[in-house]
């Protein structure tokens, strides 16, 4: 299906996740433009989910090819006010679209658009997908996986790791998606966006942030190779049913990087409290070693700790964006609020973080 608007709805209010019923109509209005032929949108329910995008279920119905389908769709749509706003729906739209059918399992997708004036924000449409996304934060520090049930889910979630960090991107559009092609910038690039966005984010500097950027660029490692990189590949983030991982979620960060990465984001404390477990999975050699044999390619634990590192800095940057769309913003959701409270103990994280990578 074609993917890109062809009839622009003049005039679309600014996006308002209250305003339900406008939202239906310019929805079914564009995906009718986009097939050429009516789509029924049903209701929307809001979906509470998730800390960025703001997401609803809905059914739609259309004729293709005479063929009547019924299916049960998410509507994910970045808020203008959200943490990571301004959004755009391509890159995480193409990539799910290149990795339907692969080894990685993701939601199908449908349409997009990154013209506000369709929803008044950028949007896609995906399955909704069965199942139910473990997470971290319960009230004995992390789901409660048994032996059986930890090795099994572990060893999916690792496993579609190591295929989406193996596929051919190359002669994809994924190539578009952003994020840098160069081994030797991978690192470093990364750690100037998000000094970038920490001073779009902060009135003030932060001093133990910018001693982090410094150690961060002068220990940058050079990548391997470039993949796909997640950005945010972690337990909370994947939707699991009778011990099958069904869809892979949440690529609102994806990019072009070094797959180490997301090796290190899987092993912060905050995905496993005080568990010895990366995201309550495994141990950092067993992983390391699940991954490499896998893939093929040889990953070094100070490697995995270079990211960890970064990816806790990371992690401390983005609340910094939390507080700024609560605080700046008006972006009224309590849990970003919650997030802010939280800076002082990831600004020690980052610290911890620095000091088993040296």
């Amino acid at each position: 299906m074609n993917s890109r608007v062809l009839n622009p709805l003049p005039g679309a209010a600014v996006f308002d996740p209250t305003a339900v019923e406008a939202i239906r109509g310019a929805l079914a209005a564009f995906a009718s433009a986009q097939l050429g032929s009516p789509v029924e949108i049903g209701p929307l329910r809001r979906f509470t989910v998730g800390f960025s995008w703001v997401t609803y279920g809905l059914r739609a119905k259309w004729l293709e090819q005479g063929t009547a389908i019924e299916r049960d769709l998410i509507l994910r749509a970045g808020p203008p006010t959200g943490i990571f706003g301004p959004y755009q729906a391509y890159p995480e739209f193409v990539t799910l679209r290149a990795l339907t059918g692969s080894a990685v399992p993701v939601p199908g997708v449908y349409w997009y658009s990154d013209d506000v004036s369709v929803l008044g924000a950028p949007f896609f449409v995906s399955d909704l997908v069965p199942g139910e996304a473990p997470i971290p934060w319960t009230h004995d520090g992390g789901p409660a996986f048994d032996d059986r049930r930890r090795v099994l889910l572990g060893g999916q979630f690792v496993t579609a790791l190591a295929a989406l960090h193996a596929f051919r991107w190359q002669d994809t559009p994924v190539a578009s998606i952003g994020g840098t092609k160069d081994p030797r910038r991978a690192a470093t690039e990364q750690v100037d966006n998000w000094m970038a966005n920490l001073a779009r984010w902060s009135p003030d500097r932060v001093p133990m942030l910018e001693l982090a950027a410094a150690w961060l660029r002068e220990r940058a490692p050079q990548a391997s190779r470039i993949s796909i990189t997640h950005g945010d590949y972690r337990i909370g983030n994947f939707l699991e049913t009778g011990d099958r991982i069904t869809a892979i979620l949440d690529w609102e960060l994806v990019r072009l990087g070094d797959p180490v990465e997301d090796l290190g984001w899987v092993c912060l404390q905050a995905w496993r409290g005080r568990s010895s477990y990366m995201c309550h999975f495994f141990e950092r050699e067993e992983l390391r070693d699940r991954y490499s044999a896998l893939t093929g390619h040889e990953v070094s634990l100070a490697d995995m700790a270079y990211w960890e590192a970064f990816g806790t800095f990371k992690l401390a940057i983005m609340h910094y964006g939390a507080t700024n769309c609560f605080a700046r913003r008006g972006f009224s959701d309590l849990r970003m609020a919650g997030m802010g409270a939280q800076i002082p103990r990831l600004l020690l994280q980052v610290e911890s973080a620095m000091e088993r990578a040296s």
